[in-house]
């Protein structure tokens, strides 16, 4: 029964990492990554977001990634009344989850942080404890 148990947990991680690896196989093209720094820092939705994520995640390094950190900073600092639509796609997808949390980094103003940290706090909606959690104990990995 332990063998059965233990192949099957070895075959979960080969088929994770193999999963991982094909996303991350996709290569961010030229034309792509010249697409996506120009939108990467003026998305003003979570679904803009979500989509952007869908097409160009294969290109979330360096100054795009800086794009995204300061689309996903001001989203939750300055529009945190559609955490709701957050909580939507991230319940559906866990990546995009951890492409979010992510980007919840040492990027944003100490005065984003805060705001951050106390619309989580106290501000949650309904259903979407896990998630303001995630981005409270986010806020105190990376903040002053």
């Amino acid at each position: 029964m332990k063998t059965g148990k233990l192949a099957a947990v070895c075959c979960l991680i080969l088929a994770t990492i193999g999963l991982w690896a094909s996303e991350k196989a996709k290569p961010c093209t030229r034309q792509d990554a010249i697409r996506v720094d120009k939108e990467a820092s003026s998305l003003r939705s979570w679904t803009e977001l979500y989509k952007s994520y869908k097409k160009f995640a294969q290109c979330d390094d360096g100054g795009i990634g800086e794009g995204y950190s300061d689309s996903i900073a001001h989203l939750l600092s300055d529009h945190w009344n559609s955490a709701n639509q957050l909580n939507r796609l991230v319940s559906h997808d866990k990546d995009f989850e951890g492409f979010v949390l992510r980007h919840v980094d040492e990027l944003m103003s100490p005065a984003q942080a805060e705001k951050i940290r106390d619309n989580a706090e106290a501000r949650c909606p309904s259903g979407a404890k896990r998630l303001c959690e995630k981005i409270t104990a986010r806020i105190k990995e990376t903040g002053p």
